[in-house]
């Protein structure tokens, strides 16, 4: 049933931000990270934050509590030529590590901005702790799309993505497997209300929902299940 509630929720702050669009004015550069207007040429906006998934029952019963850990993040964007963007994101939560980079393009009617992006991440993890010895790595692409409208003291950002797997190497003690084959494992959808506190300093609220077969964060579950999961994630941020 969260699930439901989620899309409700992301439903009904999509025509608060259509019915925003009746007082359309010149967009302007600000310090929002996930609302997709360019940014002017070498100017760098960064920001912090905590993510917390409800994870399938079926796949996490039995495993420490390291792998429910919350993720942290540290995103940034850096302004080029061209209406184009730089993009890069660390997370992390102790057992795991995920680094990703990619460009934007990126386009503005007002306040409403659009963007085009295409993302390649690294990543890996380790556990040698509560009885694992177990390691991972493996790289996948993130080909997305976002829009986004800025109202006069916030700005609502609605974000989706395809995950594509392009490899993965699993090591379980003493055996390994590895994988090269390209795997469609799914997709994202995400929604972030960004709110200025003061000057340039700004709090993120999103949710994310990942419908996907492999959610990387829960990897040393080592799943086998065949069939996609949907997994919320809220986002908690602040822009530095």
């Amino acid at each position: 049933m969260l699930k439901y509630r989620c899309f409700r929720i992301v439903g009904l702050l999509l025509l608060f931000t259509i019915s925003g669009m009746i007082t359309p004015v010149l967009a302007q550069e600000s310090n929002y990270f996930h609302y997709p207007a360019g940014l002017t040429e070498k100017r760098y906006i960064h920001s912090v934050g905590l993510s917390v998934a409800d994870l399938p029952e079926a796949q996490v019963e039995e495993v420490s509590s390291v792998v429910r850990a919350p993720l942290f993040n540290y995103q940034g964007r850096y302004g080029m030529p061209g209406n184009f963007s730089l993009y890069g994101a660390f997370y992390s939560n102790i057992a795991t590590y995920h680094i990703s980079l990619g460009p934007r393009w990126h386009y503005s009617i007002d306040r409403l901005a659009f963007s085009v992006g295409y993302d390649v991440a690294y990543w890996f993890g380790v556990l040698n702790h509560f009885g694992y010895d177990s390691k991972v790595r493996g790289w996948f692409h993130y080909p997305n799309i976002t829009v986004g409208y800025r109202f006069d003291d916030l700005a609502v950002t609605m974000k989706a993505e395809l995950i594509l797997q392009t490899s993965v190497t699993n090591r379980q003690e003493d055996v390994e497997v590895s994988s090269d084959k390209n795997t469609f494992s799914g997709y994202t959808t995400g929604i972030y209300i960004e709110q200025p506190l003061w000057k340039d300093h700004i709090v993120i609220i999103g949710l994310k929902m990942n419908y996907t077969k492999f959610y990387y964060p829960i990897w040393v579950t080592f799943p086998t299940f065949d069939h996609y999961f949907y997994i919320p994630e809220i986002t908690l941020g602040y822009n530095l």
